[in-house]
């Protein structure tokens, strides 16, 4: 059976023709939807279309000229020319067309005609006239603006202004005036923009003639301070340069003779000091005495060596010539410190020279340094002069030019037709207006209930839980009385006003419902639940069952309680454990206590038989979640829950568990493995479609057994029926009685809640 119905929800989803069944049973299903709509839509057309005042229209004609012509030649270039090089694309056209519709035209049209003083403009009512005293050219401007357009026609350079009103002359009067006061701005633009040049050209050219005055005096002034009127500065630089050159070459020549001077006098001082007659020749050649005393000294030298062999040291002759010898010495010293003393003088003229030069030569460098500066300041006051000169000539040409064009009048726009009164009105029109609407009433009936139909995801019927590939159990109905479930003698109540009594109602008397009204629709709904169960496995019955769904709050634990109560109340031993170890609330449903439970049996802090506890209903036990642990999904994954199970299943017939929410946490997947089957639970108008998918694969994937779908929360007045039979029809096994007995023996004195536990007998 899943797998006929995966197979056919398979092909269903993989349809993409066109199905004109299925567009006609949305049509059929839809019907008010697109009647109103349509009805709406055509209601609005037709009232509109009689209530809308007729309309008239008048259009008016130009032609831009981005160039108009140059009578003064192409040369001349028009300070107010309307387009240059770069806006003579549709650019420009758009900016005059934005300007047409501007309010600066439109104030202007409404102080030329009046209109803020025009009731009939300001459509002001007849009875209001009398006491009317105006408007704003503000507010008419923009009533004006309301009633323009301005289209340029494409690929040409022609524009049509088109002004609405009740009125046919109106319209004519205005279009044209709008035209006239559009090229009577560009005209005054165009003049004002020339004078305005005109003005700043001729202040500049003011400014520029007074600074070439001040330029071409300030270059005199320099020459007569500088004497460049009698020799130019390219000549006293020259000039300054050969004196460098000469001053250099005779410091050269002063440096060399002082050197050479010093080399003389250091040899003579040493000669002095040592044998003066021993001196080198030539630094006694300009001395006729000193040559005459080595002459002498010489000859008396050989005198001595001559008598040397035959008289000794003490011979008279010997001693007279000896004497002759110092004497000739210290002459000749005399006479060299004579010439010492003539070279230090030599000398010091030298130097004073030679400091002479070097000064001259630093202050001609000097003012060489000090007349580049000036050819600076010179070349300087010169370009300023010359570019001041050039200025002026390009001022005073274009003040000249500028000063011509002003006194044309050429204007880049030219009035090709004026407006017309109009003889038809352009709106409304009835029959055309009636047929779109009715069109357009159709298309958006439609519209609305393809969106109404495609646009809600939710799982409303079984047909769409077969669709997604998995088989349907049951489906429950909404809990909206604790005892009777929904009340079907006389008219339904509708979903909403379910609802609203629903929320009405304590959590746990909707959980208890099963218990408390045994002959309720719900209750009946979950024996039929419990029929499909025990015929989808005759062979091996199902032990363990987990209940999940895709979200939270889709009345997963409802469904547990109720399902755990049907099966009690058929003579089978029944324990609920509350495997949801983040949010736990089986206790509180059955009025019961979770200081110990499944976390306790896992931790080995506690035993089966001290953590299950009784319930108000015969068969049925309950091991709450006990202590909330940090770590549910490791818990559950441990060999020790699944020694947990096998226990459960040795001493009860069946074992119901209340797992968490599968798109929320990994637990269920962990758990549906473990036990023969699982459950899916899916809220009717509340549960999406791709989460219900998303569940189902995902508890396939880990090789979980889905038992079925469960739709919940169900209007059954709107379900037909499912795979094909008739279903349920409401208020056929509801009995007028107030108890919660009887039925299937849920009724007599339940054991107290949080009695101890004890074995069922087998």
């Amino acid at each position: 059976m899943a797998a006929d119905t995966k197979d056919r929800g398979s092909a269903g989803t993989a349809t993409t023709d066109f199905d004109v069944r299925e567009f006609l049973r949305l049509v059929l299903h839809q019907k008010w939807v697109i009647f109103g709509v349509l009805s709406s839509v055509l209601a609005a057309t037709v009232f509109g279309t009689l209530s809308i005042p007729k309309v008239y229209d008048a259009t008016a004609t130009l032609e831009y000229d981005p160039n108009p012509p140059k009578p003064l030649g192409d040369q001349v270039e028009d300070m107010a020319s309307p387009a240059s090089n770069f806006l003579t694309g549709k650019e420009w056209y758009q900016t005059q067309n934005t300007i047409i519709a501007s309010r600066t035209i439109a104030q202007r049209v409404v102080e030329r005609l009046a209109l803020h003083r025009d009731p009939g403009f300001m459509q002001v009512p007849v009875d209001e006239r009398a006491t009317w005293k105006g408007a704003t050219v503000d507010a008419a401007s923009k009533r004006l603006l309301a009633a323009l357009t301005v289209r340029q026609e494409k690929d040409t350079r022609v524009a049509r202004i088109t002004v609405e009103s009740a009125s046919p002359e109106r319209a004519a009067l205005l279009a044209n005036a709008i035209s006239d006061a559009y090229m009577d701005w560009v005209m005054e633009q165009r003049l004002g923009s020339t004078v305005r040049a005109v003005e700043w050209l001729s202040g500049q050219l003011d400014g520029v003639s007074k600074r070439l005055e001040d330029s071409e005096h300030a270059v005199h002034d320099f020459r007569r301070t500088n004497n460049v009127l009698s020799v130019s500065l390219a000549d006293q630089q020259n000039g300054v340069t050969q004196t460098i050159n000469s001053f250099s070459a005779a410091l050269t020549t002063a440096t060399t003779r002082r050197i050479q001077v010093e080399a003389q006098l250091k040899q003579l001082e040493r000669a002095v000091q040592d044998d003066p007659l021993q001196v080198h020749a030539r630094l006694v050649s300009d001395s006729q005495a000193v040559s005459d005393l080595r002459r002498r000294y010489h000859e008396v030298v050989v005198q001595r060596d001559g008598l040397a062999g035959r008289y000794g040291p003490q011979h008279p002759e010997m001693k007279n010539i000896q004497q002759q010898i110092d004497a000739l010495v210290a002459a000749a010293r005399q006479e060299i410190q004579g010439l010492v003393q003539m070279l230090r003088a030599e000398l010091r003229e030298v130097q004073d020279v030679e400091r002479g030069l070097t000064q001259a030569m630093q202050q001609t460098r000097n003012a060489g340094l000090d007349l580049n500066l000036h050819e600076i300041d010179y070349n300087r006051l010169e370009r300023e002069r010359a570019n001041n000169e050039k200025l002026y000539g390009v001022l005073l040409q274009r003040t000249t030019e500028t000063n011509l064009t002003r006194l044309l009048r050429v204007s880049p726009v030219r009035l090709v037709d004026r407006a017309i009164v109009a003889t038809e009105s352009i709106r409304p029109r009835p029959v055309r207006n009636i047929a779109a609407g009715l069109i357009v009433g159709l298309l958006a009936g439609l519209g609305a209930a393809f969106l109404r139909t495609r646009m809600d995801r939710s799982v409303r019927t079984a047909d769409e839980v077969v669709a997604l590939g998995t088989t349907v159990l049951g489906l429950i109905p909404a809990i909206v009385d604790g005892n009777k479930g929904p009340a079907y003698g006389g008219a339904q109540p509708s979903r909403r006003a379910l609802r609203q009594q629903a929320d009405q109602l304590g959590q746990s008397a909707k959980d208890l419902v099963v218990h408390l009204s045994p002959n309720s629709s719900v209750a009946e709904c979950c024996r039929t639940i419990r029929t499909n169960l025990a015929f989808m496995s005759t062979d091996k019955p199902l032990r363990a069952i987990t209940v999940t769904s895709p979200g939270p709050s889709e009345g997963k634990s409802t469904f547990a309680v109720s399902l755990a109560i049907t099966i009690a109340q058929s003579g089978k031993r029944v324990v609920l454990v509350d495997t949801d170890l983040r949010r736990p609330r089986l206790h509180r449903a059955l009025g019961t206590n979770s200081r110990v439970g499944v976390t306790s049996i896992l931790a080995s802090e506690q035993s089966i038989e001290e953590s299950v506890q009784t319930t108000m209903v015969d068969g049925l036990w309950l091991i709450p979640c006990g202590p909330i642990p940090p770590n549910p999904s490791e818990l559950l994954h441990t060999a020790s829950f699944s020694r947990f199970l096998a226990q459960l299943k040795e001493r009860f017939d069946i074992v119901i568990l209340d797992s968490p929410p599968v798109g929320v946490v990994i637990d269920a997947a962990i758990i549906g493995p473990q036990v023969d089957g699982a459950i899916m639970i899916a809220q009717s108008g509340r549960t999406s479609r791709d989460a219900l998918s998303h569940a189902l694969r995902q508890m396939r994937d880990v090789g979980t057994n889905i038992l079925g779908c469960v739709l919940n929360d169900v209007d059954l007045s709107k379900q037909s029926g499912y795979g094909g039979h008739y279903y349920y029809r409401g208020g056929y096994y509801y009995l007028n009685d107030n108890a919660g007995t009887g039925g299937d023996g849920s009724g007599g004195d339940a054991p107290p809640s949080g009695a101890p536990y004890s074995p069922p007998a087998r």
